[in-house]
């Protein structure tokens, strides 16, 4: 019996291990205490004071008079679980409930928040994620909310729920690391008492970081070996109190990232070795390259163009040169100390980093060698430039640290190439002075492009292409024309052609990859482009050498050396000036309307037009004191604004006298407007009919004539009808013969258009017809007459009816002659309609 009694005593010993936490130091909650999401087994009875409820407010209400938005029971105050089914978006102040008054503060229910950072404290920074160095010493920095957990009744430092993880490259999980004299430094049961807690601290208060213990990187076993070998490791930090991981998981089931579990971080032990890399095998002269360098975090590294020593460092015989003020690389002063440039490399024979690079009169080499440290993630980029000075070889970028009496280094090589320089018209190169000349190119080889043109009695090295008689000096920058090169090597520069003092001619423009001037291009990249300048001109031609009254007209024509002031057109008349200017478009184009009320108010009569150029000072040098009711015509010399003759008022020149005066004008050797003319009549509108002729019933035929009004804006009205007009016999039908239809004037030539008319006489009687022409748009009225006979009929001379009413009276009295005796009244009939149509 006893050793069964035993036996059983032992079993109910181990279930009750079981029923409680193994924390169970840290499960006692005081009055008002914290309690976090999850955990489980809470002795909370001195929190609710034996209420057998609690009950939670939603923020912001009164606790005091609003009832509670939640009420929980407490069913073993020894055996409380936070359950987040129940609390979670309830956390905050819990108060004891008694079914109806609210009593003290039981406890604050908290989310839990945990976070991790990998520290380097032997240089004091923050590494998650990047590198630290071997020997160098490791730390981790805890962030969380859950510190009051420490701080429960009866806590003992065995119960710290608190643990942290480290994971080798190989899989391994550590326990523990070692520090400084080989001492293990535990990773759990970890007390953190405060939000942000460090693994190692000087003090052993957890407040700072120890700069001289924590992870031994450089660590080793009693038989010399590294325990922790250069790699990435992976680390978390954890926190299980009262089951609290176990029970308030993510939404997937996983352990809640950010909650009760860090998010994994990583940091890497980095060896005592460097690379260096290039970012570009070739470069262009003119364009910079770099070199990132990776070794151990926060090592300073020298870098510098190795055996370049016996270059001279002049002007085309320099190496690449380090790019100044760059973050974390410094370099000498030009004018010493050197501290820099005495680091004696390897292999050098105590030959220093300065004696191997080129004692320029300028930097005396500083600008050739650095020293780099490297960021907390063991790498450092630095950028060097190369310009036209720099000689095209191939460069040997070394880099080197030495640490104890050991050498670290690496090197890599660039080659600097030649760049070109190229340049192109836009066009075909040929173009009128005025005009604006598009000039652009490629430029590999430096940041700006110099330019200078050459040709007749201009200066022999060159002259500026704003300037052309101003000479351009060698290697001074300002006194070249400049155009900047763009990130992708083009550039651009737009040369305006207008004053610029230089007759027609070829001329060649040269793009310079320096300030050189032609005598000196054999150490720089140049190109030519050759264009052909020519004067500008102008011509014009009119719509139409005949206008009638009221119709409109165009003045078109081309105006080379695009004059942004446009063309100015003059027409003059007697006792009439008209004055206007036009834009030129961009073909050179350029059209005026003068527009049909201009033209109704003219007299019939000769007009004469000048169109005017303002050449190559892009300024009208003769001109009207007012364009719309011109008095006098004022020139630019001897000074601007000088009348030169008046054309309104007393002794105004008119019509052909005033175009002969203001041709003069334009001819004389002080303007130098250039100007087209031309002519056009003004007449009153008409309008003509061709001779028909006899026509066969079941015919077709054309009716034709001319006029003088304006194609294809003009509508004729042709209406064909029979002359004969008397009563029918009430069997008879009475059906009408002829046809209608509107038209439009077609060009002509000789100053007059044409028009056309079919006519289908398919449905024509034998019998007279009469022909009207009118404007549809205008009061031009004509009339013919022809017959339309049976077919195989003798014909008969066509018969053109005139407007004027006394020859339309005498042509029907020939047509009565011809009739009988009973046709006469209806001849009669038909001349008075044809009188009243008139």
């Amino acid at each position: 019996m006893n050793a069964r009694f035993a036996v059983v005593m032992m079993v109910l010993v181990a279930l009750a291990l079981m029923a409680f936490p193994a924390t169970a130091a840290i499960n006692k909650i005081p009055a008002g205490g914290e309690v976090f999401l999850g955990e489980k087994g809470l002795d909370v009875s001195a929190a609710t004071g034996g209420s057998s409820q609690i009950a939670w407010w939603q923020p912001g209400t009164n606790t005091e008079t609003e009832q509670p938005a939640d009420i929980q029971q407490v069913t073993n105050a020894q055996s409380f679980y936070v359950s987040p089914d129940i609390f979670v978006g309830k956390t905050g102040n819990w108060y004891q409930w008694n079914g109806s008054v609210k009593g003290p503060l039981a406890f604050n229910i908290k989310e839990p928040s945990l976070n991790l950072k990998v520290w380097d404290g032997s240089v004091d920074e923050d590494v998650t994620g990047k590198a630290i160095p071997v020997g160098n010493y490791g730390n981790f920095v805890v962030e969380t909310n859950m510190q009051s957990i420490i701080t429960r009744p009866g806590f003992q430092p065995a119960d710290a729920p608190f643990k942290i993880k480290v994971k080798s490259a190989d899989g391994g999980v550590y326990t523990n690391l070692v520090g400084n004299n080989g001492k293990e430094i535990a990773l759990t049961a970890l007390a953190v008492n405060q939000q942000l807690w460090y693994w190692v601290s000087p003090d052993n208060k957890h407040t700072e970081p120890a700069s001289n213990d924590g992870w031994n990187t450089a660590a080793e076993d009693k038989y010399g070996n590294r325990m922790y070998k250069a790699g990435t490791y992976t680390i978390w930090a954890e926190c299980n109190a009262n089951g609290m991981k176990d029970q308030y998981t993510a939404p997937d089931g996983s352990d809640y990232t950010g909650k009760t579990i860090s998010a994994v971080k990583s940091v890497q032990i980095a060896t005592d070795q460097v690379k260096i890399e290039a970012n570009k095998d070739t470069v262009v002269r003119g364009n910079p390259f770099s070199v990132t360098i990776t070794g151990v975090p926060n090592a300073e590294y020298y870098v510098w163009t190795k055996g370049t020593g016996s270059m001279t460092g002049q002007p085309d015989d320099q190496p690449p040169m380090i790019l100044s003020s760059q973050v974390d690389v410094k370099q000498d002063a030009a004018a010493g100390p050197y501290e820099i440039g005495k680091y004696q490399y390897e292999g050098g024979a105590g030959k220093s980093i300065k004696q191997d690079v080129p004692d320029d009169p300028e930097f005396h080499g500083t600008k050739f060698y650095a020293l780099a440290k490297l960021s907390s993630s063991g790498t450092r980029t630095v950028e060097w430039k190369t310009s036209k000075d720099t000689k095209d070889k191939k460069y040997t970028i070394r880099v080197e640290r030495k640490s104890g009496s050991q050498y670290k280094s690496d090197e890599v090589d660039v080659k600097v190439e030649k760049g070109d320089v190229t340049i192109v018209a836009s066009g075909d190169q040929s173009y009128y002075l005025g005009e604006e000349v598009k000039l652009s190119g490629t430029n590999s080889e430096t940041d700006i492009t110099y330019l200078f043109i050459t040709g007749p009695n201009l200066p022999n090295a060159g002259g500026m292409l704003k300037s052309p008689r101003k000479e351009v000096n060698n290697d001074q920058p300002a006194s070249f024309d400049q155009a900047d090169v763009q990130d992708d090597d083009t550039y651009e520069f737009k040369w305006q052609t207008a004053n610029l003092e230089i007759d027609a001619g070829t001329y060649t423009v040269y793009a310079v990859s320096a300030p050189r001037d032609k005598d000196h291009l054999s150490d720089a990249q140049y190109d030519t482009v050759s264009l052909v300048i020519k004067k500008p001109y102008i011509q014009a031609t009119a719509s139409a050498s005949v206008v009638a009254k009221g119709d409109k007209m165009f003045i078109r024509g081309t105006a080379e050396g695009d004059p942004s002031k446009g063309v100015a057109i003059w027409i003059l008349g007697k006792n009439k000036v008209l004055y206007a200017t036009e834009s030129v478009n961009d073909d050179m184009s350029f059209e005026h309307e003068v527009k049909g009320a201009a033209t109704l108010s003219l007299y019939a009569g000769q007009y004469f037009v000048v169109i005017q150029h303002p050449m190559y000072n892009n300024e009208f040098d003769v001109y009207p004191d007012n364009p719309l009711e011109p008095q006098k015509i004022l020139g630019a010399y001897p000074t601007r604004d000088s009348e030169v003759f008046r054309i309104g008022g007393a002794g105004a020149l008119q019509g052909t006298d005033a175009a002969e005066a203001l041709v003069k004008a334009l001819d004389s050797a002080m303007v130098d407007d250039i100007y087209t003319k031309m002519q056009f009549l003004v007449e009153e509108p008409k309008v003509t009919i061709n001779p028909i002729g006899e026509q066969a019933v079941g015919s077709k035929f054309e009716i034709t004539g001319s006029t003088n009004l304006m194609y294809d804006d003009n509508d004729l009205l042709i209406e064909v009808t029979s002359s004969s007009f008397k009563p029918t016999d009430k069997s008879q039908s009475g059906e009408f013969n002829g046809a209608t239809g509107t038209i439009k004037v077609q060009q002509g030539t000789d100053g007059l258009n044409k028009w056309s008319f079919t006519v289908d006489a398919s449905t024509f009687k034998p019998d007279e017809y009469i022909v009207r022409v009118s404007g549809v748009t205008t009061g031009v009225v004509e009339t013919a007459l022809f017959n339309v006979v049976e077919a195989g009929a003798v014909p008969v001379a066509p018969v053109v009816i005139p407007t004027e009413a006394p020859v339309v009276e005498e042509v029907v009295e020939e047509s009565e002659a011809e009739e009988s005796v009973e046709d006469e009244p209806v001849a009669e009939e038909s001349e008075a309609e044809e009188s009243e149509t008139a």
